[in-house]
């Protein structure tokens, strides 16, 4: 390594832009091909400890425990993913029979609208009048063509769904039986990756290892919790105000909760002001309650669950969001901050060199 700083400077941002190359060139080539063995080695390490357990007090063979914690995990995934599918595939369903009158009252909707926007014009000064009028001539093209759009959307989710039916089926088997081939043979697989690592490599992989599984595992388990706590919130309280297809807008609300920057207020608060708007004064009301509600069990949880040392800066979290969205769209908007993590945790932890550490 160069003495001078600058020079050694210049190659630690070399080695980063590298690393984020060979990163993006895994995440975009390499890991489609990989996926379904990558999951099912994790599965597999989360089965250790039952897959043990069931040596040990049921005195089976590790083959035997291992088919039988795959075969459980798999079975209870499936039937939880089946359940959610079946119930999502009913609200879809019970939304689309809903569609024609819906749209039936946009005429009307319509002509209030351009009653509203007429005494709108006509109380603006004049200068501004002509670009008013133009905006609202746009705004009314792009709603007239709402309902194609959206029958169009429709259409092309179904037949994606349709295509990628057996990719996912081929995906789902390739990872169930590689998770039960890999639990069973885990402990010599583990010893045959040992061996071939170079033996000086042990010590530092294993500290890397330490630092990446406290951080990765600890914001997986965090975001993932909260976001089953919001989903659950959401359930509850869309039921209790009685809105239809509750269990689909808790799922997508609360996928828009996960996602970096947006929150559940992306949703909740625009609909309870046009509920408000619209007279429906006690879903409204509920709206804003269960926003509240559910911002301060966040507000509350998210401090002990994710924890201060796991969390990035403001600015290092925008950067890396709005990086992965270039890279990845909203893909690497979750992968980029996840990686900035886990380099923070490496870096903190002395495993990536600090350029001040020698003097020139």
């Amino acid at each position: 390594m160069p003495e001078n700083k600058h020079l050694r400077f210049l190659l630690y941002i070399l080695y980063a832009a590298l690393a984020l190359a060979g990163f993006w060139l895994v995440l975009r080539f390499l890991l489609p091909w990989l996926a379904p063995f990558l999951l099912a080695f994790l599965l597999a390490a989360l089965l250790e400890r039952p897959v043990k357990l069931c040596m040990n007090r049921l005195h089976l063979p590790r083959w035997g425990a291992a088919c039988l914690c795959t075969v459980v995990l798999w079975g209870l995934a499936c039937t939880v993913v089946g359940l959610l599918v079946w119930r999502l595939g009913y609200e879809l369903a019970l939304m689309l029979g809903r569609l024609p009158t819906l749209l039936a009252g946009l005429p009307s909707l319509a002509s209030q609208a351009e009653g509203y926007a007429y005494r709108f014009l006509i109380s603006l000064p004049v200068q501004f009048q002509q670009f008013a009028q133009e905006m609202l001539d746009g705004l009314l093209e792009q709603g007239i063509s709402l309902p194609n759009r959206l029958y169009d959307w429709l259409a092309g989710l179904v037949s994606g769904a349709v295509r990628a039916l057996p990719g996912v089926s081929l995906f789902l088997f390739t990872s169930a039986l590689a998770t039960g081939m890999i639990s069973a043979s885990r402990p010599t697989l583990m010893r045959q990756i040992a061996a071939w690592i170079p033996q000086r490599w042990h010590g530092p992989m294993e500290t890397a290892g330490t630092s990446l599984r406290g951080a990765l595992g600890g914001w997986l388990k965090a975001q993932g919790l909260l976001m089953l706590i919001t989903f659950g919130e959401l359930t509850a309280g869309l039921l209790i105000l009685r809105v239809d297809l509750a269990l689909l807008l808790a799922a997508l609300i609360a996928l828009v909760d996960a996602l970096p920057v947006f929150g559940t207020g992306t949703v909740l608060l625009p609909w309870g002001l046009c509920s408000l708007i619209s007279g429906q004064l006690p879903l409204a009301i509920g709206l804003f309650i269960l926003y509240g509600a559910i911002t301060l069990v966040r507000n509350l949880l998210e401090p002990k669950l994710v924890g201060s040392r796991v969390g990035l800066p403001p600015l290092a979290a925008l950067a890396a969001m709005y990086v992965g969205f270039q890279a990845l769209g909203v893909l690497g908007m979750i992968l980029f901050p996840l990686l900035a993590v886990l380099l923070k945790r490496l870096w903190d932890s002395g495993l990536l060199p600090h350029s001040g550490g020698r003097q020139a």
